[in-house]
């Protein structure tokens, strides 16, 4: 596995195997788990012995000071920090937001009718929404510098997680107790801790200063909130700052890049929103139940390719025993995700794109999100947001390949960077708005859109009292 990408090793023993698939890294015993039923028992039903987390020495211990919610273990901290998270990102909460995605949106469509340039967009897009929730900090412009800054800090813990090099101090502990100049993961590690922590201490700062409701009031003023120290706080509202705008734009660029090389899904999609919605304006939240193949789209770009493969490694707490085998205390439990998306059983030719099997089998269940106790709670307020922007986007513009010097400029669909995660890897193309009454609306919904901060923030704020 320190030779070979794992996410192949694993997806070729399960093929061998079957369903779960154990085996030992170091002193670790490991338990892959490729079945969506199995992982639901396990982690869901007995999730009280199986949603904490295997110990992460450089990512968790070293370069997030223990306080990233997404990979410290399960006990009274996490449970304290998800009741602070759950509060601001349950089901009935998100819905309240929905006035800062229209607007968000808004922005980006209009953007777009003089660029093509979806990254910085998207970018913007995704990291505006979480700053102004979490600290009421808008980033109003493409060329921001908090965008960049959020994936940087983010992607550390994650790319020391799937980096072989750092895999080699989680498979032997005890190099961990090396002297620094014997350990350069020590130097880099303290480098990254100091960084995020700045980061995210600077902007809990502005988020306590501003004059409307955010994120990091919302704790203060919470029961859970008041028994964290400032510095573990910072990190829960930064935790949920980078893991969103990673999920957001992700996703976002995962579904461009389909519906690009895909072009009938989107001349699919259009008929559904021309037909539902009409020339006359955007699509909008109340649509959502009537865009059958928006969603079933979303669906399969998740499964065809899932942004956490692997999600994050759960692991048990006590012994076990699962369909007469024996799972000791301890075992790192692996959702594999990837093995899940391409079951030919459940998802025949899974290598294909194809949105019509969401259409044509409503009961597929996929859960890209993850699972049981420790499943991403930020995974509505990331849906919201993706389908709004990508409904109006698809209803305004044609979305296709981009062209230079009259030749095309290909993508590559696996093109993915694959360190803990799998993302798809910036890609150029191309948008025509689709008729000039299209343009017109446009133009008008964002003269007249409210775009301030503070108003929108305050609504939300009045929302929460009711």
């Amino acid at each position: 596995m320190l030779n070979q990408r794992p996410i192949e090793i694993m997806q070729n023993w399960h093929q061998k195997y079957g369903t779960m698939v154990a085996f030992r890294y170091g002193h670790q015993l490991a338990i892959s788990v490729g079945s969506l039923d199995i992982a639901q028992d396990l982690m869901g039903k007995r999730g009280a012995i199986y949603s904490s987390r295997p110990r992460f020495i450089i990512a968790s211990e070293r370069m997030t000071s223990r306080f990233n919610s997404a990979i410290i273990p399960y006990g009274k901290q996490w449970q304290n920090q998800h009741r602070i998270m759950n509060s601001v990102l349950d089901f009935s909460v998100v819905n309240r937001y929905n006035s800062l995605e229209d607007m968000e949106s808004k922005q980006t469509l209009v953007e777009l009718l003089g660029s093509n340039d979806f990254e910085a967009s998207i970018s913007r897009y995704a990291c505006s929404i979480v700053m102004t929730l979490g600290y009421g900090i808008r980033v109003e412009d493409t060329n921001n510098e908090i965008p960049a800054k959020l994936l940087e800090i983010n992607a550390h813990p994650f790319e020391a997680i799937g980096n072989n090099f750092y895999r080699a101090v989680e498979l032997f502990p005890i190099l961990d107790r090396l002297p620094g100049f014997l350990a350069p993961w020590k130097k880099l590690s303290a480098k990254v801790e100091c960084e995020t922590t700045e980061f995210h201490m600077k902007n809990l700062e502005i988020g306590k200063s501003s004059p409307t409701w955010n994120w990091v009031k919302n704790a203060l003023n919470s029961k859970a909130g008041s028994q964290v120290s400032s510095k573990e706080l910072a990190y829960v509202i930064g935790t949920l700052e980078q893991a969103g705008f990673e999920a957001i734009i992700t996703v976002l660029r995962l579904l461009i890049k389909a519906i690009v090389l895909h072009p009938h899904c989107l001349k699919e999609a259009q008929r559904e929103l021309d037909q539902v919605v009409g020339p006359d304006r955007l699509p909008s939240f109340d649509d959502l139940p009537r865009l059958p193949y928006i969603k079933a789209i979303i669906n399969e770009a998740m499964r065809w390719q899932p942004p956490t493969p692997f999600a994050i490694p759960h692991a048990t707490t006590q012994d076990d025993e699962y369909m007469g085998y024996r799972i000791p205390n301890g075992t790192v439990i692996i959702p594999n995700i990837w093995v899940m998306s391409y079951d030919p059983k459940i998802f025949p030719k899974p290598y294909e794109f194809r949105p019509e099997r969401w259409i044509q089998n409503p009961d597929l269940e996929h859960s890209p999100f993850g699972f049981g106790r420790r499943i991403c709670p930020g995974r509505h307020l990331a849906w919201s947001s993706i389908f709004i922007l990508m409904a109006r986007l698809m209803w305004a513009y044609n979305i296709t390949y981009a062209h230079k010097d009259g030749k095309r400029i290909e993508i590559d669909p696996w093109d993915i960077n694959l360190t803990f995660t799998a993302a798809s890897r910036p890609f150029e193309a191309s948008s025509q708005v689709r008729d000039q009454k299209k343009q017109d609306i446009i133009e008008r919904d964002w003269k007249n859109v409210c775009k301030d901060t503070t108003e929108i923030l305050e609504e939300i704020r009045l929302k929460k009292a009711v």
